[in-house]
C-alpha cells in the first residue's frame, strides 16, 4: 500500500496505476475511519482493479490515529492512500461549487455552506484521482443527491455507486458521531432507525401521503425524551423538494440531536 501526501505525488501514483491498466475505485473519507466507511472500501475492492482512499484527518488527530487508519486500510487491501496536508483540498476555496436548490436546504440550512464545501472538495478529488467509480454511502442521502446532480451537470465521467447504510445490530447507522454518545444516549439514538423503519414499513404497505410518513417518523422520534428533532423530511429523490404525495423515487431523512450529538439517517422510498 502506497501513502502519498502531496498533489504531485498523488498524480504520479495515479499515472502508475493507469499505466498498469487498472480501473480505479475511489472512496473519500474524513476523520476516524469506521466500519461504515470500510464497507465502501470492501465494495470497491470487489469491483475495481485498484482502490484509492483519501482521508482528511481531524486537525487535532494524533500519529497513533494515523497509524490505526493506515493499518485498517492495509488490511482491506487498499492500493493507494492520499493524506493531503491541511489546506490542500479542504476550505477555504476561492472557487466554489453550489448546486442550486440542493445545497441550501435540509443539511444546508442547518449547516450553512457545508454542502457547497462537500461538492467543491469532491470535485477536487475527482480531478486528482480520475476514478472509474466513486463510492458513497446512502446514510448521507442529501450528499448523494448533490454529488449525483453535480456529476451530471458538469459531464464528469465517473460512475457514482451508492452503498447501503451500514448499521449496528440494533439498527443505528454506523457513524463517527456515535462515539460521542453516553450509554443512555446510545440507547436513545435507536429512535432514528425506528423512525425511518416506520416510514419504510408504511410505504411498503401502500401509504403514499408524505404528510403521513413524516408524522410516523416525527411521532417515533418524539417518543424519545432525549431526542430533539432538527428536521424530518420526505423529499423528491432528485430535487429534494418536500413532497405532498409520493409518485416516484423519494427519500426519507431525519436529523436529530441526542444530547450534544447530532445524528442523521435516511431511507430510500420507491
Amino acid at each position: 500500500m502506497d501513502v502519498v501526501r502531496g498533489v504531485d505525488d498523488l498524480r504520479e501514483a495515479i499515472l502508475e496505476l493507469r499505466r498498469a491498466g487498472r480501473s480505479i475505485g475511489f472512496v473519500p473519507t474524513t476523520g476516524i475511519v469506521h466500519s461504515g466507511q470500510l464497507s465502501l472500501v470492501r465494495q470497491a475492492r470487489q469491483t475495481d482493479g485498484a482502490v484509492v482512499v483519501s482521508n482528511q484527518p481531524d486537525p487535532g488527530g494524533s500519529a497513533t490515529e494515523e497509524d490505526r487508519l493506515l493499518t485498517l486500510l492495509d488490511l482491506h487491501e487498499v492500493d493507494l492512500v492520499f493524506l493531503p496536508s491541511p489546506g490542500t483540498v479542504d476550505p477555504p476555496h476561492v472557487t466554489r461549487i453550489t448546486v442550486d436548490g440542493l445545497t441550501g436546504r435540509l443539511e444546508g440550512a442547518s449547516r450553512p455552506g457545508y454542502l457547497d464545501e462537500v461538492a467543491t472538495t469532491t470535485m477536487k478529488f475527482l480531478h486528482l484521482v480520475g476514478p472509474a467509480h466513486l463510492y458513497l454511502g446512502q446514510k448521507d442521502a442529501q450528499r448523494v443527491v448533490v454529488v449525483r446532480r453535480m456529476l451530471a451537470d458538469l459531464f464528469v465521467n465517473v460512475e457514482l455507486l451508492v452503498c447501503p447504510v451500514f448499521r449496528e445490530t440494533d439498527g443505528l447507522a454506523v457513524s463517527a458521531a456515535n462515539m460521542g454518545l453516553s450509554i443512555e444516549e446510545r440507547h436513545a439514538a435507536t429512535c432514528l432507525y425506528a423512525a425511518i423503519a416506520a416510514a419504510e414499513a408504511a410505504y411498503d404497505a401502500g401509504e403514499r401521503s408524505a404528510e403521513v410518513l413524516r408524522a410516523r417518523m416525527t411521532d417515533r422520534i418524539g417518543s424519545e425524551h432525549l431526542a430533539r428533532i432538527d428536521y424530518v423530511s420526505v423529499a423528491d429523490g432528485e430535487t429534494l423538494a418536500e413532497l405532498s404525495r409520493l409518485n416516484g423515487p423519494a427519500v426519507g431523512m431525519v436529523a436529530v440531536w441526542i444530547g450534544r450529538t447530532r445524528l442523521t439517517d435516511s431511507v430510500p422510498l420507491g
